[in-house]
């Protein structure tokens, strides 16, 4: 069998890493494409084959992954003479684990030919579960199809779940991104309610950890706001893009989200002040700086 994959990024580098151990303990072939050369030529000399462009590498691939920024590049990807819907091999299977907009994506369905299998199957876990093969992976697809390829999939992701038919797996990665970034914001307006009152904020992260408050935003963000490093692991540009999604999902599906609308403007507003490259905690600079107060100590 072989496997493609195209996208070597932030998530995608491990993911392939992964692939590419399973491949060689399972006498496939892993092809792969990016355009970052660096990220391209890492992989390759671990022994995955170049596959030089997307018709090539589509029309050798049994099942091909994407990992990709956004649906301008999914769907560039997808399109045309030289892209994946005319080039896949016949009876292949793509799996798009991008954080994707489901309108667009249901667009690229309406135009795959029929001997295709497309699956929305975004991920979440971060880097170091994109290396670790720990990822959670939600899925829009059949039971059959599952059942077909759950060992592959478990190669990338230790939860592996079924969501429901085609768009499902889209879906539940914007809804519970859109949990995200309200409490992430959240945080910054808490921890001011603390510093205005002179609390300890170290103690104070100690008993929202042993509250009604606990989750992972509150373990894993505050810490990254304390110390000033606003979590390098991800960017402010790429926090904006997933919040716009979430907010043009409510508009498809016709739900109203005021809390994230708000949300959304916040973003924008710290984005336009920072720039795309900062953390993407920075978010809670623009309440430090409208209270010309730091957070961190």
């Amino acid at each position: 069998m072989n496997i493609g994959f195209i996208g070597l990024g932030y998530m995608g580098s491990g993911m392939a890493m992964n692939l590419l151990q399973y491949c060689q303990n399972s006498k496939h072939e892993l092809l792969v494409l990016d355009i970052n050369e660096t990220a391209l030529n890492n992989i390759l000399s671990k022994g995955a084959i170049h596959g030089e462009s997307v018709s090539n590498l589509c029309a050798q691939c049994d099942v091909l992954f994407t990992s990709l920024p956004s649906s301008k590049e999914i769907n560039l990807l997808a399109f045309g003479d030289e892209g994946i819907l005319k080039n896949l091999k016949m009876g292949a299977t793509w799996f798009e684990t991008s954080t994707n907009e489901l309108e667009e994506w249901e667009k690229v369905k309406e135009r795959a030919p029929k001997h295709l299998m497309l699956v929305d199957a975004p991920v979440s876990g971060g880097a170091e579960g994109a290396s670790a093969g720990t990822l959670s992976i939600f899925l829009g697809i059949d039971e059959e199809v599952l059942v077909k390829f759950k060992p592959l999939l478990e190669v990338i992701a230790s939860r592996v779940m079924l969501m429901g038919s085609s768009g499902a797996g889209y879906v539940t990665k914007l809804a519970q991104l859109h949990l995200n970034y309200i409490a992430a914001q959240g945080i910054g307006e808490a921890l001011m309610l603390g510093a205005k009152a002179n609390l300890d904020l170290n103690t104070f992260h100690s008993v929202l950890m042993n509250s009604c408050s606990k989750s992972y935003v509150v373990e894993n963000y505050i810490p990254k706001v304390l110390d000033g490093s606003y979590d390098k692991s991800f960017t402010l540009g790429l926090a904006e893009k997933d919040v716009r999604l979430i907010v043009r999902l409510g508009s498809h599906l016709k739900v109203t989200m005021p809390l994230m609308e708000k949300v959304y403007k916040t973003y924008q507003e710290a984005t336009k002040r920072y720039g795309s490259k900062v953390p993407h905690l920075s978010v809670v600079r623009l309440i430090e700086d409208k209270h010309n107060q730091y957070l961190r100590k």
